[in-house]
């Protein structure tokens, strides 16, 4: 029961984690305090919510403690939940509610008295960590050292329990993987795991288990399985698109505001010239690299304008999605929005995303914008130059 709950739950975690990882980025752009620092003899009443580069809480936190960042370091105790996402992140300090945090490199040394959500590169629970309920990882690598009083269920390249399990424990590897149980894993429950092989498994002298412990095979999808899954690996792709475009947005909104205005108000004001331009610079590229290729002096010069287009392609959809969503939010406030770039940002590139998928006519749809949004940038940087001389 609890297995099946876990599995149905992988796609909701891998969900969580993307949200987590491109939320902070979102707020840095609007928001770009280079550090937050609550010190030891702080005490803090309620509710904690902060965002920066660098964040150290080493004092008390009496409410929920939500933060974003890019190096997250928590030595304080918290009364209530912890909700955090960034690069590096170290929790030492106690939790009396749940953790839920995702990053590219988790440590967490403390006790958390509620449940336990992580969703990273690299997911360790310290010998001196525990977590009261139940704890839910995926990960590349997921180490466990720490007690877990509830159930135990993580997905990774490889698995490492070390302590006590009061509950039932589900882990999935890939077929490279490992599940390690070292002497000290003392296993209340049932040890479900997925694996291609037995030999996957390494139980260590002394680890023990009490209940049942069964393997199941990946299973190879059926037809209608594999038409779900690919459904949901296009879903995924989509995710993943949206928030590659979205932090590359976030960049460029926040390192070039004007040029993205301006852009934005030559591709409104002549769209059909702006797209006669991007067609020209679509095709013409590729013939000219042809071109160059051929001789082996202009080879070099190939080579560099391949990926310079094919950057240029993408960062396309980015500006389309930035016109779109300001067009929106200018309709929508009868031409008197004047707020922060980010949220026009991820509105376009959410509507970007969603018609560029319609079956059909989305893919054509989408060349199109691209076409427009290339003619724009290449006319603003004419005009740029024009300036400079």
């Amino acid at each position: 029961m609890f297995k099946g709950k876990f599995l149905k739950k992988s796609w909701g975690l891998l969900v969580l984690g993307l949200f987590l990882i491109a939320l902070p980025v979102t707020v840095l752009a609007a928001n770009q305090n280079d550090s937050v620092y609550v010190a030891a003899d702080q005490i803090i009443d309620g509710n904690l919510i902060k965002f920066g580069n660098v964040i150290d809480i080493a004092g008390a936190v009496k409410g929920d403690l939500i933060v974003f960042g890019n190096t997250i370091t928590i030595s304080g105790p918290v009364a209530g939940d912890v909700i955090a996402a960034g690069n590096v992140i170290k929790i030492t300090g106690d939790v009396n509610g749940s953790v839920r945090v995702a990053g590219s490199n988790v440590d967490i040394d403390g006790n958390v008295g509620h449940n336990a959500w992580v969703v990273a590169g690299n997911v360790n629970f310290g010998d001196q960590s525990s977590v009261g309920w139940d704890l839910y990882s995926s990960g590349g690598s997921v180490t466990v050292k720490g007690d877990v009083d509830g159930n135990l269920a993580a997905a990774g390249g490889n698995i490492i329990i070390a302590n006590k399990v009061g509950k039932d424990v589900s882990l999935e590897v890939g077929k490279d993987g490992q599940i390690i149980l070292y002497p000290t894993a003392k296993l209340a429950g049932d040890l479900n795991y997925k694996a291609d092989k037995d030999s996957q498994l390494v139980l260590q002298d002394g680890a023990q288990v009490a209940g049942e412990t069964s393997r199941k095979a990946i299973p190879v999808a059926s037809g209608q399985e594999a038409q779900k899954a690919f459904y949901a690996a296009f879903a995924v792709g989509k995710l993943i698109a949206l928030f590659g475009l979205l932090v590359v947005g976030l960049l460029l909104v926040s390192l070039a505001p004007k040029f993205m205005v301006r852009v934005n108000d030559k591709m409104m004001q002549k769209p059909g010239a702006s797209i006669g331009w991007g067609v020209i610079f679509f095709f013409l590229t590729p013939i000219a690299v042809f071109v160059l290729a051929i001789t082996l002096i202009g080879l070099p010069l190939a080579l560099i304008l391949i990926p310079l287009w094919l950057i240029a392609l993408y960062l396309s959809k980015m500006v389309v999605g930035f016109v779109v969503g300001w067009w929106l939010f200018v309709k929508l406030s009868k031409g008197k929005y004047q707020g922060n770039l980010v949220w026009p940002l991820i509105i376009g590139l959410l509507v970007v995303v969603i018609v560029g998928s319609i079956p059909v006519i989305g893919w054509l749809i989408m060349l199109v914008a691209i076409w427009w949004a290339l003619g724009g940038v290449l006319q603003v940087k004419k005009e740029i130059i024009k300036e400079l001389q």
